[in-house]
C-alpha cells in the first residue's frame, strides 16, 4: 500500500513538472501563428462566391436539392474553428515579451474575424440560403471589403511578420 501511495505521489508530481513547462517555441507558432489559416478564405468575394456555390439546386439532380441551410452551416462551423484556436491562443504561455506581442496580435485577428463571421458572413448566408437577390448581400460584401478586410489584413501582416522573426530566432522551418 505505501508503494502504491508513493508511486502515485510521484507520478503526480511529474505530471505537475510537465504541466509547468513552457509551451515549446513550436507549438507555440503552430498555436499562435498557423491556425490563422482558419481565416486565410476571408476575402470578402471569393468567400461570398463559395457560399454562393453550396446553395446551388439543379433540376436534373435530385442529390442536389438543398435543405435551406447549407451556407449557414459552412459560416457556423468556421465559427466554431476560429472559436477553438482562439481559446488555445489565450491558453498558451507568454513567458517574454515576443511571445506576449505574438500571443496579442494573434487574439486580436481572431476576435476581429470572428465578429465579421458571426454577424456579417452569418447574415450574408443566411440570404444566400434563401437564395435573396437583394442589394443587401452586396451591402453586406462592400461593408466587410471596405472596413473589416483592411483591419484583418493590417493584423494578419503583423503578426506575420512577427511571426517570421520567431521562426528565425527559434529554427522553426516555414516556409511563407
Amino acid at each position: 500500500m505505501v508503494k502504491k501511495i508513493q508511486s502515485l505521489c510521484f507520478v503526480s508530481i511529474l505530471l505537475l513538472l510537465v504541466s509547468c513547462q513552457s509551451t515549446s517555441p513550436e507549438k507555440f507558432f503552430d498555436q499562435a501563428i498557423l491556425n490563422t489559416n482558419l481565416i486565410s478564405q476571408f476575402e470578402p468575394y471569393s468567400f461570398g462566391k463559395m457560399l454562393e456555390k453550396h446553395t446551388v439546386e439543379y433540376p436534373d439532380k435530385p442529390s442536389s436539392k438543398k435543405n435551406g441551410t447549407e451556407a449557414q452551416h459552412i459560416v457556423e462551423s468556421k465559427i466554431l474553428h476560429i472559436e477553438n484556436a482562439l481559446e488555445k491562443v489565450k491558453a498558451l504561455d507568454a513567458n517574454d515579451e515576443e511571445r506576449k506581442q505574438i500571443k496579442q496580435n494573434s487574439i486580436e485577428l481572431f476576435e476581429a474575424a470572428l465578429s465579421v463571421y458571426k454577424n456579417e458572413y452569418l447574415q450574408y448566408a443566411k440570404l444566400c440560403d434563401e437564395k435573396s437577390t437583394s442589394p443587401e448581400k452586396e451591402a453586406i460584401l462592400k461593408k466587410v471589403e471596405e472596413y473589416d478586410l483592411p483591419k484583418i489584413v493590417k493584423l494578419m501582416d503583423s503578426l506575420h511578420e512577427k511571426g517570421k522573426v520567431f521562426a528565425a530566432k527559434h529554427n522553426i522551418n516555414v516556409n511563407w
